[in-house]
């Protein structure tokens, strides 16, 4: 169990179909009984998702083939340019905040690479992000394996649906702040100051 999950984080950065946080859960919600140790999935999952992590990063400096396949869609080309927009200002929130967000763990470790984050940077921030997805995917397990200890199965159902519960919440709330930035930004576009487009017209001549 513990070198699926080891192999299973390992992969989700390169690979975000792979579904490492519904194995992380379902086997914390068996852990709840023991076995396996809660303690050794942590270093299994922290561990493996932190190699996954630091090899894309790896790709993202190198380009090469798979940034240009991953980068095809036009949803990963949006989440590409959103995580380079704000990178340079908070690299480090990005990194974290990324384990929890769809597909972010992906454009996030890809982007640090592409935008050359300092290396050592990189795998402290993204090492608390590992820390902190392993504890919350596992708490969440070990939460649904409690109670419903004499039917594990619908102990990782519980599981699973307070983390997309979860992870819905976190990414329509994003989605809104977004959509709020972006109108703001159309407002003071919309009220700026005739002077200002004065002013940039006699600059470009």
């Amino acid at each position: 169990m513990y070198l699926l999950v080891f192999v299973i984080a390992g992969m989700d950065s390169l690979f975000p179909i792979v579904p490492s946080e519904t194995v992380l859960i379902t086997a914390a919600a068996y852990a709840a009984a023991g076995i396996p140790s809660p303690l050794g999935l942590l270093l299994a999952a922290v561990v493996g998702a932190l190699i996954g992590d630091f090899a894309a990063h790896l790709v993202g400096r190198g380009g090469g083939s798979l940034v240009q396949r991953w980068t095809r869609s036009s949803r990963a080309k949006r989440l590409l340019a959103h995580t380079e927009e704000i990178f340079a200002r908070r690299g480090g929130v990005v990194l974290i905040a990324g384990r929890f967000i769809p597909g972010g763990r992906t454009a996030t470790t890809l982007s640090s690479g592409i935008l050359k984050y300092p290396r050592t940077r990189f795998l402290i921030f993204d090492a608390l992000g590992c820390l902190a997805w392993a504890i919350y995917s596992i708490g969440v397990g070990l939460l649904g394996g409690v109670l419903f200890e004499d039917q594990p199965l619908l102990g990782v159902g519980l599981g699973i649906g307070i983390a997309l519960a979860i992870t819905g919440v976190a990414e329509l709330t994003r989605r809104l702040l977004a959509r709020r930035k972006a109108r703001a930004d159309q407002d003071r576009t919309a009220h700026r100051d005739p002077a200002d487009w004065t002013a940039s017209a006699i600059d470009v001549a």
